[in-house]
């Protein structure tokens, strides 16, 4: 019989236990004690917006589920070590923010910002500084850090007592000088090794006798006695004949004084695509264009530094030993390019193999720069995965030794040696004997990011860190497989510099080498800053950290080598001189506030000086602002002097008072400067006569001073940088980060 509706069920057996279990379990969790608190963590702790009298702390903790309360102590490092030096707690004495109760961070589970803006700082002073965060389980205290506050009512200089050189001229017909990559992906600037003169693109055609201009127009300027005075070296062309979308500006690539300039012609025909161009070669002694070969594919491939012997690539047979492979759409094949040199005369094949009369087509040169000697007589290229030495009327295979596939990085000046790598090993090639050394016979090399000129100091990265290899001795740069960036290498393109006499390597590295907290204070990630190596201290220093220890706003870069286009035959033979040729002073760009007068929130062009250089006193050197720090737009660098003794930067801002505004080049020069111009005061009316001449009885005086209207304005006899007296305001101003 069924049972009766709403009677209970009388429990079987199995669920009569299940039910057991379940209310012993029950009753055991209510009375189990609760789980123990854990005492708070702390992460990071780091500090911004440092300047004179404050400065902000920060620190992630995390509460651990807890209500937890912070603060953070500081005192000056020289207070702190007193109290260690006494036997004492370091922070014994310290003060406290926020001074009253502790502030509150909740009761989370994860990481939470604690932050406190401290002030009443003196100047100039290093102080150290903690949090200690606590809860029902006890305190935490947090790493021990440091920070410097900046110097207090300092007054505004450039270093090396440089002045400001307005290089490009004040009427630019409207337009403006652009920076690098901002004309059809390309354009060119470069500055003379001595520092005397300057090239740069713009789209606008301005100076004497000013027309339209394809592209670009060049100028170069020249340093006078009364100032910068500006050509302009824009040859004239066909329409259209660098077609719709040009791959970078008409000129290339200058030569080292900028005395001889490699300049692409464009198509010179009416017809349609494919039409041959050519290159000319622009000098400026002697007079003259000379024309290279014509080709539908020709291609600058690489050169001398003073373009006395240039290669070209293209697949068009343009000498009798030539071999060219025919296309399938008609002409020749331009994936079996052939190399030619032209020194203003005849062009020359080089891919000629060993033994051979004829040609091989597939030859790349070994790269843009530093792949042809500087007096033309040896030329490294690859082929086949081989890496060959053309040497006047002879070939030999560079990596025959080792059964090819070298890969070319850089040979000395002179060609006598060069430096390949295969299989992660380093060789270095004698071009007398043909013998490759292995220079790391432990392998590992993930990049070579350059050499000295003689070939017996060569810095590269393997898989544990940055190394130095001179003359059979290997040094350990800076340890950690990503110790310098991608970026640095290869040689001939890469970030990295290293002085002619190899003593001395400025790279790029976002790992913290130096101990210097670099990560960025908005994101949390590593941003890259700037080290110079030194290896006769066997020194590395940090030449882009902020001075203040505060994490930084941005990174720092060096620029490696320029492009000039982004599509095929692009000119990136010319890296602009960051490093000084003796190694002690470094200029590079940075988004970070590195001074207290860079207030623009935009990246700007520092230098660092090395400890004796320019008055600096520091172990870890001196960094200045080259550029203003007090613009729109900010600033980029361009190119120095070998010497440093010349810094060429791009900036929206007037910094003579005859630069009425625009994007224009300046020159930061050592002891540079000129008279500010002569100009007629304003004067309206009788005002504008000339002031009657002095009686010629002295005892009757005069009628008015002077003799010739208004009085003379005087002039400084160089014009000197200046600023009006600059007191930010500490508290509250932001400094964190450029926007």
């Amino acid at each position: 019989m069924a049972p009766a509706r709403g009677r209970r069920r009388a429990p079987t057996p199995v669920r009569a236990a299940a039910l057991t279990l379940w209310v012993s379990a029950a009753l055991t969790l209510a009375v189990a004690p609760a789980q123990a608190a854990a005492p708070p963590q702390v992460g990071a702790t780091w500090a911004t917006d440092v300047a004179a009298s404050s400065a902000t702390l920060h620190a992630a903790v995390n509460p651990e589920g807890t209500e937890t309360t912070y603060r953070f102590e500081y005192i000056t490092q020289s207070a702190y070590e007193a109290n260690t030096g006494a036997g004492k707690e370091g922070f014994a004495g310290a003060a406290k923010a926020p001074s009253g109760a502790e502030a509150s961070l909740g009761s989370g589970s994860g990481a939470v910002g604690a932050h406190q803006q401290i002030e009443g700082l003196k100047s100039s002073t290093a102080y150290r500084y903690r949090v200690r965060a606590t809860n029902t389980a006890g305190p935490t205290l947090g790493p021990e850090v440091t920070f410097i506050t900046e110097q207090s009512g300092a007054a505004f200089s450039l270093p090396d007592s440089r002045g400001w050189e307005l290089v490009s001229p004040v009427d630019k017909n409207g337009g403006a000088i652009t920076g690098f990559g901002q004309i059809s992906g390309g354009g060119v600037l470069q500055a003379a090794a001595n520092g005397q003169s300057a090239t740069y693109s713009s789209p606008a055609s301005f100076g004497e006798g000013a027309q339209g201009a394809p592209v670009a127009s060049q100028y170069i300027s020249h340093r006078t006695e009364a100032g910068w005075a500006t050509e302009n070296i824009t040859e004239p062309t066909l329409s259209g004949a660098y077609g719709d979308n040009p791959n970078g500006v008409p000129y290339q690539l200058f030569s080292s004084d900028l005395s001889r300039g490699l300049l692409l012609d464009g198509n010179r025909c009416a017809g349609p695509e494919p039409c041959a161009h050519s290159y000319s070669l622009r000098q400026s002694a002697g007079g003259g264009l000379g024309q290279s070969p014509q080709a539908p594919d020709l291609d600058f491939a690489g050169a001398d530094p003073d373009l006395h012997h240039i290669v070209f690539s293209t697949c068009a047979a343009l000498t009798s030993d030539a071999t060219e492979v025919p296309g399938g759409g008609g002409g020749c094949d331009p994936a079996q390019a052939n190399l030619y040199e032209w020194s203003a005369g005849s062009p020359i094949l080089i891919n000629l193999l060993p033994g051979q009369v004829k040609g091989t087509p597939g030859a790349k040169l070994g790269a843009q720069s530093g792949a042809v000697s500087s007096d033309g007589t040896r030329v490294y290229f690859e082929e086949n995965g081989n890496l060959y030495l053309r040497e006047g009327e002879h070939t030999t295979e560079a990596d025959e030794s080792l059964g090819g596939g070298g890969t070319f990085q850089i040979a000395t000046p002179d060609g006598s040696l060069a430096l390949f790598t295969k299989a992660a090993h380093l060789y270095r090639v004698s071009a007398s004997t043909g013998q490759a050394t292995d220079l790391t016979p432990g392998g590992g090399v993930v990049g070579v990011l350059g050499a000295s000129e003689d070939g017996a100091s060569v810095y590269y990265q393997d898989g544990s860190g940055l190394e130095r290899w001179h003359e059979g001795t290997i040094t350990e740069v800076a340890a950690g497989g990503s110790a310098a960036e991608a970026s640095d290498y290869p040689p001939a393109t890469g970030t990295a510099r290293v002085s002619p006499d190899g003593a001395h390597l400025a790279f790029l590295s976002q790992v913290s080498l130096s101990g210097y907290d670099n990560a960025d204070a908005a994101s949390g990630k590593p941003d890259s800053e700037a080290f110079v190596y030194d290896a006769a201290t066997d020194h590395l220093t940090c030449a882009s950290c902020n001075p203040t220890n505060a994490r930084p706003s941005g990174p720092s870069t060096i620029p490696g080598a320029i492009a000039n286009g982004k599509a095929k035959g692009s000119t990136d033979a010319y890296k602009p001189r960051a490093l000084s040729a003796d190694g002690t002073r470094l200029f590079f760009d940075s988004a970070d506030s590195l001074s207290p007068f860079d207030t623009d929130d935009r990246p700007d062009v520092y230098e660092w000086q090395a400890q004796g250089i320019g008055g600096c006193a520091k172990a870890s050197g001196c960094i200045g602002l080259i550029s203003s720090g007090k613009t729109v737009e900010g600033a980029s660098f361009v190119d120095a002097s070998a010497s440093g003794s010349d810094a060429f930067f791009i900036t929206d801002g007037s910094l003579v008072p005859q630069d009425p505004g625009s994007f224009d080049l300046y020159d930061a020069r050592e002891g540079g400067g000129f008279p500010l111009p002569q100009e007629p005061l304003e004067c309206d009316g009788d005002t504008c006569q000339p002031l009657p001449p002095a009686p010629e009885d002295p005892a009757v005086g005069t009628a008015a001073p002077g003799g010739g209207g208004n009085a003379a304005v005087s002039f400084p006899k160089a014009h000197k940088p200046h600023h009006k007296k600059h007191h930010p305001k500490r508290a509250g101003r932001h400094r964190g980060g450029k926007r």
